[in-house]
């Protein structure tokens, strides 16, 4: 597993792809600096666009035929579940949660769709660093139908990265669909060359709510390996612990996406970071937050000076 693992991390590597870590360096320094500006100034990030190394023949080929049937299979378990609150419904299984929310939003449907691309709808996520999309196919009015993306993301939640959990590189092969009254975006985990997602499928989607206004529908299964530090202090055992967290970081998550949803509507840019910025802008985090650091010493020294 771990050779087969290095091997597929080694095939899609490129400058800017962080790799699987490790329990001996998840307190390393350099892996606190990152997480402490994940969590304290995750402003200052760099935005990145991975490479696409997948081999897209398959996908391009006209046998080829998106599978539906695992997420309406989901969506029809989870519909069992009564709504909470907070309009979401879950089922934790050992491995993996199954969730399903809805927001309603009082926007015109028609107006809704034509600002807000279902087919980009994967750069509202919360705390993406970046996307590189493939379009494999289009339909008759030009809109994708089928494409592959390479999604950059950071831990979720974000002080995970405290406890060894790396950032999400996942490809997705996504498929959209669209109908008079809702439109989809079918998402499949094609691999994760750093191994930081087992499974993150489902779909997003936009309706026509039946008194006016858009229904937003997320489903999804979602199976991502724990924070080796939290498996190794054992707390992971402890479900309690584990669904309580589990359900925070989701509702965070939720929130977030459709909040990036609506900006987007809005005409508001939703990227974290910074785009442009090279290997050593944490270098000049740290360098700028010692400058700062440095002035108000000195300007401290000084009114003490004056008060003698």
């Amino acid at each position: 597993m771990g050779n087969a693992r290095s091997a597929l991390y080694r095939a899609h590597a490129a400058a800017n792809t962080v790799p699987e870590g490790r329990l001996l360096t998840d307190l390393a320094p350099k892996q606190l600096l990152r997480a402490t500006q994940i969590a304290l100034a995750k402003s200052t990030l760099s935005r990145k666009r991975l490479p696409v190394k997948l081999d897209l023949d398959e996908y391009r080929s006209a046998e080829f035929h998106y599978d539906t049937d695992s997420a309406e299979r989901w969506q029809k378990l989870l519909e069992d579940v009564p709504l909470n609150s907070d309009g979401v419904r879950w089922i934790h299984e050992d491995d993996a949660v199954l969730f399903y929310g809805i927001r309603h939003v009082e926007m015109d449907y028609d107006e809704f769709v034509s600002r807000v691309d279902i087919s980009r709808v994967g750069d509202a996520f919360r705390d993406v660093l970046g996307i590189n999309t493939q379009v494999l196919r289009r339909d008759s009015a030009g809109r994708p139908t089928l494409q592959v993306e390479r999604i950059a993301a950071l831990a979720q939640p974000n002080y995970t990265a405290f406890l060894g959990k790396d950032e999400l590189d996942v490809y997705k092969l996504e498929h959209m669909t669209y109908e008079q009254d809702e439109v989809r975006n079918w998402m499949r985990t094609v691999c994760s060359p750093n191994a930081s997602t087992s499974a993150d499928d489902g779909y997003l989607g936009f309706r026509r709510a039946a008194g006016g206004g858009t229904d937003i529908v997320f489903v999804a299964r979602q199976a991502f390996p724990r924070p080796r530090i939290m498996v190794a202090l054992r707390l992971d055992r402890w479900v309690w612990l584990r669904t309580k967290l589990t359900e925070a970081a989701y509702m965070d998550f939720w929130n977030d996406t459709v909040d990036n949803i609506i900006a987007r509507y809005e005409g508001q840019d939703i990227g974290i970071g910074r785009p442009n910025r090279g290997k050593g802008s944490a270098k000049r985090v740290v360098a700028a937050a010692g400058l700062v650091g440095a002035a108000l010493y000195a300007h401290n020294r000084r009114r003490a000076a004056k008060r003698r």
